[in-house]
């Protein structure tokens, strides 16, 4: 595939922001796609209180599920959710950067055990992010430690790799992971703008990226994924875009985003008529006095809005999960 034949289109975008307990998604971080469909999006609640809205269960077609998770420190609680993961028997792990630790809950959302507490050591962490799982290991993004951690999924430490640095295997704040159908693993090295691969024993393969706004180039990429021909798809989160490289790092496309109102937002202003009529008579500017990607975003609804997370489905549809508006918009290959 090459870049004049690949191209995204826009199909749907979930989400509206609500409190907890309501449809809708607030802050959200991380997303994970299970076989049958439902969608599990961690939110982190609002920005000026720590407490998280908990796990919110949709799907693609706009159905709201249900959720789970306690806004506390008890087992099954969570305050600042980071990532979530889903193993083979659809288990749910999530990472937390306040509590520093990571929890496992069943299939149902029951919590069943967790691990971690703050600190430098083996079993320690200093605000764990990307999560990602292959058989019985997990690998944990441990980001202020500048480090990738990997455990059973009962929690029992294997190994670490990384460290501070720019050279090729070290870390600035890494944040998001995945790996690719040949076992490859890849880390969003977010503050040295770039991507990462690596065997799953550590060794690094190859690096992706430089600092920029430009074709190919990154600026804080929060997350990844990979498609079957080893085409990645970032989260390129400091450019407010999903930027897609193929397999030897060369530009495909970038997409800012084409969101229109979604059936929440229309039930919603179906009910509110102030809302409604000042939005029927706002005149959007399409041409902002800026050059700040993250203003324009505020500004223009369809496009991301710190879009932290990437994620593929079986069927090849490419989600991105929005933070700042509080949704994930959906691609398919054209």
């Amino acid at each position: 595939m090459t870049a004049t034949t690949f191209q995204l289109k826009y199909s749907t975008n979930v989400g509206f922001c609500a409190d907890f307990g309501g449809r809708g998604f607030q802050l959200p971080t991380s997303m994970a796609i299970r076989s049958d469909g439902v969608i599990f999006v961690a939110s982190r609640g609002k920005a000026t209180t720590k407490g998280s809205n908990g796990i919110q269960m949709v799907t693609r077609d706009h159905e709201f599920l249900g959720q789970f998770g306690t806004n506390d420190t008890a087992l099954g609680g969570m305050i600042w959710p980071t990532c979530i993961a889903l193993d083979d028997e659809d288990n749910i792990y999530l990472s937390d950067e306040n509590l520093q630790r990571i929890t496992k809950y069943d299939r149902e959302g029951n919590p069943v055990t967790y691990w971690g507490e703050l600190g430098s050591g083996e079993g320690q962490f200093d605000q764990p992010s990307g999560l990602l799982i292959r058989g019985d290991n997990i690998l944990v993004v441990d980001s202020r430690n500048n480090r990738i951690q990997t455990y059973s999924l009962n929690g029992d430490f294997c190994n670490q790799w990384g460290g501070l640095g720019i050279k090729d295997g070290e870390f600035n704040l890494p944040w998001g992971i995945c790996e690719d159908s040949k076992g490859y693993v890849y880390v969003a090295d977010w503050r040295n703008d770039r991507i990462q691969k690596f065997t799953f024993e550590g060794d690094h393969v190859a690096t992706f990226g430089e600092s920029g706004k430009g074709e190919g180039q990154l600026n804080r990429p929060a997350g990844v994924a990979i498609d079957p021909d080893g085409n990645m798809y970032i989260a390129d989160w400091g450019n407010q875009r999903l930027q897609v490289l193929d397999s030897e790092g060369r530009f495909l496309e970038v997409q800012r985003g084409e969101a229109d109102l979604n059936p929440w937002s229309i039930e919603y202003l179906s009910s509110q008529d102030d809302e409604r009529m000042a939005r029927e008579s706002f005149i959007p500017v399409y041409e902002p006095d800026t050059e700040d990607p993250s203003e324009i975003s505020a500004r223009m609804e369809p496009y991301l809005w710190d879009p932290v997370s990437v994620q593929l489905d079986e069927d090849g549809r490419v989600y991105v999960l929005e933070t700042g508006r509080h949704r994930f918009q959906i691609f398919e290959k054209a």
